[in-house]
């Protein structure tokens, strides 16, 4: 007969080296990985339209991609059960906006493409707390700095001529604030998953370019 108190403490070790024990995550650092989409707060297409239609008589095709391919890289420290921090770069990727139109001229029409472009990336740090809801589930929301290199590109390009008939770009660096909040699956001791939600508030420069709030979804690998 086997010995109850034997096998109810080999079912506990054998529970315990199968589900990753978070008490032993902290006072770690860990190392992540990053990427997803975001979206921008930028003008309307027909606002650009607007801007960018150099003669309102003539028609002409826009095409605008406000939504960004976005990643990042971070570096994190556990401190305790409820708090830790991560320093990392985040690339937000580029919004591009392009205009085909023609300008009417006394020598005739002169077909154009006018371009604009928005990009931002840098440098983040963030204080984060974390809410156990299970063995190996935790919600995790974060609030931190955004150091951000914003640049804004403006072409005029002359089809007829084949060259850039005018090209203007404005750099910005800005200290911004971010937020974010998403889960942590740790499906080991060493291994984790992280889905978040994150928003960049007023990336930019108002007296330069565009000033914009940017949300981001993301999926993370940890590595602890």
């Amino acid at each position: 007969m086997i010995d109850k108190t034997r096998l109810l403490a080999a079912l506990a070790l054998g529970c315990a080296l199968s589900t990753p024990a978070l008490a032993e995550q902290y006072g770690k650092a860990y190392f992540s990985v990053w990427g997803g989409a975001g979206k921008t707060d930028m003008p309307s297409r027909a606002d650009f339209d607007t801007i960018f239609n150099l003669d309102p008589s003539t028609p002409g095709e826009s095409r605008l991609d406000d939504t960004t391919n976005v990643w990042g890289a971070l570096i994190g420290y556990r401190f305790n059960r409820w708090l830790g921090a991560e320093a990392g770069y985040v690339n937000l990727g580029e919004v591009k906006y392009d205009f085909s139109g023609v300008l009417s001229a006394p020598g005739g029409d002169v077909p154009y493409i006018s371009g604009y472009r928005f990009s931002s990336a840098g440098p983040s740090a963030a204080v984060v707390g974390f809410v156990p809801v299970g063995e190996s589930v935790e919600i995790n929301g974060k609030a931190g700095l955004y150091f951000a290199d914003t640049r804004q590109t403006i072409r005029l390009y002359d089809v007829l001529a084949g060259e850039n008939a005018g090209h203007d770009r404005s750099d910005a660096s800005q200290t911004e604030l971010f937020a974010g909040i998403g889960a942590t699956w740790n499906a080991s001791q060493n291994f984790a998953l992280r889905v978040e939600y994150q928003r960049f508030f007023d990336v930019g420069d108002d007296e330069k370019n565009y000033e914009q709030d940017i949300d981001v979804i993301s999926l993370g690998v940890l590595f602890k």
